[in-house]
């Protein structure tokens, strides 16, 4: 008979574990096609998005529809974005009305913004926040375009006012740790640090004149949404309204 040579060996058990992972996927998608109810579902949000609305919504979904596979990202705006534009998700929770021509957006809830510090920060005692003296104050704000940091530039240029962060974080985690340090303020909306703020650790001052943001729920135009997606949506759209509206970073 036929004797492989070393590379031959090599080759032939890389094609044999190629073609088993091939079969087993073939059976595990005719297995989907066969159960009914199936599919998958993806969705990408801002971080805490996730933390008030997703568990909510994972729970009702996964009761309703316990065939469906979901996987949900949560990832910073800017990459939020990203997911949504390569066709990794089917949903993405966005907080900037872009592209309208290429998505199709469904309007959340809209949040005013408020400048946030620690709760010794000179500003604790303000009852509000003028827009021309927010140049006095050093600032950490969003890294990413494409949330927050596009509206707060647009508010200030309307108003005359510079803004030039040392910081800048897509990273909500990690913007409150440096606010703890009573150095620094930031622009949030108040359910971003709702906890804190309840603690007395963290304070919200309102902005005069408002500053407010929409937040969407975002799918490509170019991307028929499946049943599941759609109830999906139905799902994210029902636990926002029963929350009273509130909304995320």
């Amino acid at each position: 008979g036929l004797t492989l040579t070393a590379a031959g060996e090599v080759l032939f058990k890389q094609s044999e574990a190629i073609l088993q992972e091939m079969s087993s996927t073939i059976e595990k998608l005719e297995q989907l096609k066969r159960k009914p109810g199936s599919g998958l579902v993806t969705i990408a949000s801002p971080p805490t998005f996730s933390n008030i609305y997703m568990p909510e919504v994972v729970e009702r979904f996964v009761k309703r529809y316990p065939d469906v596979h979901l996987v949900a990202y949560e990832a910073s705006t800017g990459q939020v974005y990203d997911y949504l534009a390569a066709g990794q998700v089917d949903l993405a929770i966005v907080l900037h009305a872009s592209s309208p021509a290429k998505l199709d957006l469904v309007k959340l809830v809209e949040e005013p913004l408020m400048l946030v510090a620690d709760a010794a920060h000179p500003i604790a005692g303000s009852t509000s926040m003028p827009r021309e003296r927010l140049s006095e104050f050093e600032m950490v704000l969003p890294v990413s375009s494409h949330g927050s940091r596009a509206l707060l530039e647009a508010y200030c240029v309307q108003g005359g006012v510079h803004l030039d962060p040392k910081l800048r974080m897509d990273s909500l985690v990690m913007i409150k740790a440096v606010l703890r340090s009573g150095r620094y303020c930031s622009i949030l909306p108040a359910v971003a640090c709702a906890q804190e703020l309840a603690s007395g650790e963290l304070v919200a001052v309102p902005l005069v004149p408002a500053c407010k943001r929409s937040v969407y729920l975002a799918s490509l135009r170019a991307r028929p949404q499946s049943e599941h997606a759609k109830a999906l949506a139905r799902e994210i759209a029902s636990v926002v309204r029963a929350k009273g509206g509130r909304s995320a970073r």
